[in-house]
């Protein structure tokens, strides 16, 4: 079956590389012909404004900044979502079929070695077909090309994550092709009233829909009217540790990786102090003093006096999880791979305010909530993050939470 897959491309956000990567890697190995489209969006960071703010900001003292970031968060905390709108670039086209454009790109892309390695996974190592859309009349001749369009997992349907993406609804299909949806998140506790109604309209057009948090399915089952909104795991849990350790060998580390260590991976930026806070609790708790961080987006910032690790992609990423003594995040994806790698860990909530719109607390709740672990949120008084986990008993849970998922999955292809 020739399926198109649309999600998020991969970026050195290792939760959304490598949840692409498994589930394109699982519908491969079902012997589907799968291609990944995607279409660089056009985003508020993308215009020309958005550019030139870029620029000048090389020139602004990092103070001023960083109190005019925190001004603005309080200020669209709570706002309306930005609505992306699809690009129509005639011109990035044209020049996406000159035989140089590949390596214009990839000198473009890979400002610096952590890309570099991204870039590799994502274009170089066959772990993607991957299709770029740049003009509208693309759309049509993808829908003309599929038997199955597929909307894969992350925070796909989050409107404030980067933006209402219309193509991540497959507005472009308009019930042509059949439309399914695996692990789609919304990852927030509601919808903003302004897009439910454009959101069930699109969603009206998928024949099946599974999210990957109940809370996603009470929101959907209520919007859509429909009682056959299902609750799946995310993909990388569709592999087995060993698929992923194999996945890690492919690690070029450029530094002695020590025998003990506690491994930091952050996606937020705006709680360092509660972070660092953290990372001195669990070394003192461990007594391991090496601690290697990876940061997703702000790649200044160090914990617990360890090697801040700005070069990692995603094999050094699942390398240095799965070698870990004990792992400290604020990710989803690093909590998932913790578990199925057996390791220790304690998760730091990106915000405190689980009602805002900016908060993304909802999934945490709900993951370690089904395996009754929320004692391993830490929240800086409490010391129940300190219990070992259980996980022969998780094992069994998730094991049977995949078997399920696994078969719903074939259901939505063949059903």
């Amino acid at each position: 079956m020739r399926i198109k897959l649309v999600t998020f491309a991969p970026h050195p956000n290792f939760g959304t590389c490598l949840q692409s990567y498994a589930l394109n890697k699982v519908l491969r190995d079902m012997g589907h012909d799968v291609e990944f489209i995607y279409n660089g969006r056009e985003d508020r960071h993308h215009t020309f404004k958005g550019r030139i703010k870029s620029f000048i900001k090389h020139f602004v003292p990092k103070s001023i900044i960083d109190k005019r970031n925190a001004k603005q968060r309080n200020v669209h905390a709570n706002a309306e979502p930005y609505i992306i709108t699809p690009p129509n670039n005639y011109f990035h086209y044209l020049l996406s079929k000159l035989p140089f454009y590949k390596t214009l790109y990839k000198k473009y892309k890979c400002r610096n070695l952590q890309w570099k390695k991204v870039y590799k996974f994502t274009f170089e190592d066959d772990n993607y077909n991957m299709k770029r859309l740049f003009i509208k009349k693309q759309y049509d001749e993808i829908v003309n090309d599929a038997d199955l369009f597929i909307t894969g997992s992350d925070q796909i349907w989050n409107p404030y994550c980067g933006g209402f993406n219309p193509m991540m609804f497959l507005e472009f299909v308009k019930g042509k092709k059949k439309c399914v949806a695996y692990s789609s998140s919304i990852s927030r506790p509601f919808l903003p009233d302004s897009l439910k109604d454009r959101i069930k309209q699109d969603l009206t057009h998928f024949q099946h829909i599974a999210v990957r948090e109940q809370k996603s399915v009470d929101i959907l089952s209520e919007l859509l009217q429909r009682d056959d909104i299902k609750l799946v795991v995310d993909p990388t849990y569709l592999l087995s540790a060993k698929e992923w350790s194999d996945f890690g060998k492919m690690t070029q580390i450029e530094f002695e990786v020590p025998e003990k260590y506690i491994f930091c991976y952050f996606v937020g930026s705006t709680r360092y102090d509660f972070y660092q806070k953290m990372v001195e609790d669990v070394k003192r708790f461990t007594g391991i003093n090496e601690v290697i961080t990876l940061e997703c987006y702000n790649r200044a910032l160090n914990y617990g006096n360890g090697r801040l690790y700005n070069d990692a992609g995603p094999y050094e990423w699942i390398y240095l999880l799965e070698h870990a003594s004990y792992v400290c995040m604020d990710s989803f994806h690093a909590t998932v791979f913790a578990l199925k790698f057996g390791k220790d860990f304690c998760h730091a909530l990106k915000s405190g305010d689980n009602n805002s719109t900016s908060s993304q607390n909802t999934r945490m709740y709900d993951m370690l909530g089904r395996y009754g672990l929320l004692n391993k949120i830490y929240d800086g008084v409490s010391e129940a993050w300190k219990q070992p986990v259980d996980f022969e008993k998780i094992g069994r849970i998730v094991e049977k939470e995949i078997k399920e998922s696994v078969g719903f999955l074939k259901f939505e292809i063949e059903g």
